[in-house]
């Protein structure tokens, strides 16, 4: 059935290329598209269709966010990392989520969706996992669970096949085999992997809102085997990939030791880094990765939230930008990090001025939520589709209320929004043309029972895996052991602040 919306009197920030901000504009949406977005009575609507319209004198209106990198599993560890690196974050990550049934994945994704949709973000790159192995079940599950919401997402099943103690230099920090016992030693079925993630490919390839891709591991974390497959596949399929890359100072050790050119030229020769390929945190980076980035073509997606909680580094951001390199940005697992996207543009501002001392370089508001609109869209393979309020684009859209504590009195509006927005000012979302929030509260599932049930199951997940998190802790000692002696090395580039 057609529809037709029109949302009169809002604050319009367009997030075009000329920052243009419409004051008492309007907004009309048909069917999937948005007809037109400018000032208010210059549009005159010569159809048939009865209009809903939309009071929005009280709204600003904005493109909707794109968070570029998450992993559904986390939203049932909320408030399970404190104080420790990554890698052991890792461990505790592989012991703690235990084995899932579809049902838990599927509460865990929509536990994640609804909090994402309810801040403003309408599409997301999840790089899914489920423990103990991917299943058809379980990624279907996932999928339908942003279908239920209504949020655009592309699933990028997270795969490697190489034992964590072979991922990381432990050299002389080695763990005993007692410490070790525990963690997965049989390599995974790379075969049953691909012919998960095609079936799932096959089944969600009509669905307008949710799309498969490949989501391979870091890829220190995989074989050469793997990689030739994954590069294969995509090409086959048409598909982009997704992976984490460069994410800590250790894995730029791994990476010596894997290529010395380095990660991206060595994932380009498995077909792994170009237009359709995106990479998660590219912390450690240095000048050559950087400009093999740019000529790929690839998208760098930024988690300012994640690599603080982590101590991971702080991202080069200016230094992406200025090569060129498109950055998205995104939340990282909602076990380290909130899903408010306002919070990642927000951080992402404020560490890059604190890396460069001349303010001229400092990027302004505007450009900077551009980041979490077009280059996510872009992405997402959505560049010109989405991530601006104009007539013809997908109509993602999102009205704040300007009549809240964060917009009173109101300076420039795109200013205010990336300094004071938290997500709690989310009053309608849109997303495809759909309302699928209206005022504040997702309208399409029943949000207390989904609370109540990733209640339950995330007590049955904490007292299942109590045995294994306890012996991933005895492996702390050596891993930060680990860690410090890799940033004591004069390796690469610095990216931890020094006071």
């Amino acid at each position: 059935m057609s529809s037709l919306f029109s949302i009169e009197g809002p604050t319009i920030i367009t997030l075009d290329e000329k920052q243009s901000v419409i004051v008492d504009g309007e907004i009309w949406i048909e069917n999937d598209k948005i007809l037109f977005c400018g000032p208010k009575k210059v549009f005159e609507y010569k159809g048939s269709k009865p209009v809903k319209k939309i009071d929005g004198r009280d709204r600003i209106a904005i493109p909707g966010l794109v968070n570029g990198h998450v992993h559904s599993y986390g939203a049932l560890l909320k408030g399970s990392v404190d104080a420790l690196p990554l890698d052991a974050f890792m461990i505790n990550a592989i012991a703690s989520a235990g084995k899932r049934s579809p049902r838990d994945a599927y509460v865990s994704a929509i536990l994640g969706a609804i909090e994402m949709v309810s801040t403003g973000t309408t599409a997301c790159l999840d790089h899914c996992s489920h423990r103990p192995f991917h299943t058809t079940e379980a990624l279907d599950a996932i999928a339908q669970a942003y279908a239920d919401v209504g949020m655009r997402a592309s699933l990028a099943p997270m795969f490697s096949d190489l034992p964590f103690v072979e991922t990381v230099p432990f050299e002389e920090d080695m763990p005993n085999e007692e410490l070790t016992t525990w963690l997965p030693k049989n390599k995974p079925n790379i075969e049953a992997y691909f012919e998960t993630v095609e079936e799932v490919l096959e089944n969600w390839a009509a669905h307008p809102l949710v799309n498969i891709m490949l989501g391979v591991d870091s890829p220190q974390r995989c074989s050469d085997k793997l990689l030739k497959k994954a590069g294969i596949f995509c090409n086959k399929h048409g598909i982009g990939n997704h992976t984490h890359l460069l994410e800590a100072k250790t894995q730029l050790i791994m990476s010596k030791i894997r290529d010395q050119r380095g990660f991206v030229k060595y994932l380009h020769d498995y077909g792994l880094a170009g237009p359709l390929s995106s990479f998660a945190h590219f912390v450690w980076c240095s000048v050559d990765e950087i400009d093999a980035l740019s000529k790929a073509g690839a998208t760098v997606v930024h988690n300012p939230s994640s690599n603080l909680i982590l101590g991971s580094g702080i991202q080069p951001l200016l230094s992406l930008v200025e090569s060129g390199v498109p950055v998205a940005l995104g939340t990282d697992g909602l076990n380290a990090a909130n899903g408010s996207m306002f919070e990642k543009i927000r951080l992402a501002t404020l560490l890059h001025r604190v890396t460069e001392s001349d303010s001229d370089f400092w990027i302004e508001a505007g450009p900077m939520l551009r980041l979490a609109t077009v280059n996510g869209a872009r992405m997402l393979g959505a560049e010109n589709k989405r991530g601006v309020l104009k007539a013809g684009q997908h109509a993602d859209i999102v009205l704040l209320d300007s009549k809240s504590i964060t917009y009173t009195p109101l300076g420039d509006p795109e200013t205010q929004v990336l300094h004071y927005e938290s997500g709690n000012s989310v009053r309608e979302v849109f997303v495809s043309g759909k309302q699928i929030v209206e005022n504040g509260e997702v309208s399409s599932i029943n949000k207390q029972s989904i609370f109540d049930e990733a209640i339950e199951i995330s007590k049955r997940l904490e007292r299942d895996a109590k045995s294994a998190v306890n012996r991933a802790k005895k492996m702390h000692p050596n891993i930060k052991s680990m860690v410090k002696r890799v940033h004591a090395t004069e390796c690469g580039p610095c990216r931890i602040a020094r006071i």
